[in-house]
């Protein structure tokens, strides 16, 4: 039987901004298993097979892994639980520090010092496929992907084929007040704005953010890019539609029951209990709970009636995820950690103890998800959003779309000017194509 040794290496000093955190080492003895998952499990339970079964070929393989701090520890015992089902791998690992959205950039720098398994927010995905940077992820991505809901599925795939593993959802959702309005008024925006809640403020939002600013647009059936988010020539925020959510958002921010959230102000007031709902994440949950406790309701953002239409606002969605660098020197082997650190095991433990809400559809709808209010919010929320597209040009929107909103809260924005303002916010978006 051949032993084999999982090492961490121990790190110190800086990587860019992120600082570097090693892990502990440990020596295991892995018993003698084929290459398939179920094969291992049946030897690992059959001592009479392990005593029979031929030696396995063990391959020496070093990974570096970037992970939010947070994730370290978690990270650091999956990729032991891998070890134990794998004796053709005899790895050495480094895991770093390096958040989610900090990644990208660190790997778009110096893609030979990056690490080969990496979190990336999938709004990102097809930009780095398309300069060569990732590597598709083919190998036991099969063992997830009847999991994995359509739109996840959709925001990893690029010419069909999957370049990440999704393991949840990033959007936000409405949280609110259950003391100053009922279940039934969350429901619609304008009954929450008309409800007399005795609070300072019924509702606030951050239309001067760009990640938030579309939900009014996209809901009322506006198109960023196309339907499917991928045409770079196309934006239909300024055709009638479009002036519509724009007088719209108008009249939000005039609105003497609304609190713009910027520089967390609308937090603020809402921990204080002088504001009757909110949009946010689940980031904001712990203080949120702290400050409200079962005060606090959260559900999916409310419908808006935008030119005499109710509609639901749709905002962008993305999912966080797990890739694996185009130059990884052992694809086999981090191809098959990446989806595994996407598991149901994994991703279970994360959101226990990370609280990253699983996209996976078998934990979505299970009991301890479901029973979680904010969860169950998120992942409702999650299912009425738009993909935030992932091609290059998504880059050319964020500024303009702050600045348009920026625009509307100073009162240089009014509906006499609306129109003018959404085709100068359109050429912004889309007219730099030649550049």
């Amino acid at each position: 039987m051949k032993m084999k040794k999982l090492s961490a290496l121990l790190m110190s000093g800086v990587l860019a901004a992120s600082a570097l955190v090693g892990c502990g080492d440990s020596a295991q003895g892995g018993a003698t298993q084929t290459d398939s998952t179920a094969q291992t499990q049946t030897a690992q339970a059959d001592t009479t097979t392990q005593a029979e079964a031929a030696p396995v070929e063990t391959q020496d393989v070093t990974l570096k892994i970037w992970v939010p701090e947070e994730a370290v520890d978690d990270t650091d015992a999956a990729v032991q639980a891998f070890d134990d089902l794998h004796d053709e791998f005899n790895i050495t690992y480094e895991i770093a520090v390096v958040g989610i959205d900090e990644a990208p950039q660190q790997l778009n720098t110096d893609p030979d010092t990056a690490a080969d398994i990496f979190y990336t927010p999938s709004g990102g995905v097809a930009d780095l496929v398309n300069k060569g940077l990732l590597l598709p992820i083919t190998k036991d991505f099969e063992t997830i992907a009847s999991d994995l809901p359509e739109s996840a599925l959709n925001a990893v795939t690029v010419d069909g084929l999957t370049y990440a593993a999704p393991f949840s959802p990033n959007t936000y959702f409405m949280y609110y007040n259950k003391d100053l309005l009922t279940a039934d008024d969350v429901k619609s925006l304008e009954t929450i704005l008309s409800k007399d809640t005795g609070a300072k403020y019924n509702f606030s939002t951050n239309v001067t953010n760009s990640w938030y600013i579309e939900s009014f647009f996209l809901g009322a059936g506006c198109t960023l890019f196309g339907p499917d988010g991928k045409d770079p020539s196309e934006c239909s925020w300024n055709n009638e539609t479009g002036l519509a959510a724009a007088e719209y958002i108008i009249d939000l921010v005039n609105n003497p029951k609304y609190l713009e959230n910027k520089d967390g102000v609308g937090g603020a007031e809402f921990k204080d209990g002088n504001l009757a709902a909110i949009t946010d994440g689940a980031w904001s949950a712990p203080s949120y709970r702290e400050s409200l406790g079962d005060k606090l309701g959260a559900v999916a953002l409310p419908t808006a009636n935008i030119g005499g239409k109710d509609v639901q606002l749709s905002n962008f969605v993305d999912f966080k995820t797990i890739t694996v660098k185009s130059t990884t020197a052992y694809p086999l082997a981090a191809q098959q950690l990446a989806v595994f650190l996407a598991n149901p095991e994994n991703s279970l433990i994360r959101y226990q103890n990370q609280g990253d809400v699983p996209v996976l559809n078998s934990l979505a709808s299970s009991d301890e998800i479901a029973n979680d209010e904010v969860a169950a919010a998120l992942n409702v929320q999650a299912s009425k959003a738009t993909n935030q597209p992932s091609i290059s040009k998504m880059g050319d929107y964020w500024t303009p779309a702050q600045a348009f909103g920026e625009g509307v809260v100073s009162g240089e924005i009014t509906k006499a000017n609306a129109q003018e303002k959404l085709d100068a916010l359109v050429d912004s978006i889309t007219g730099t194509l030649a550049e």
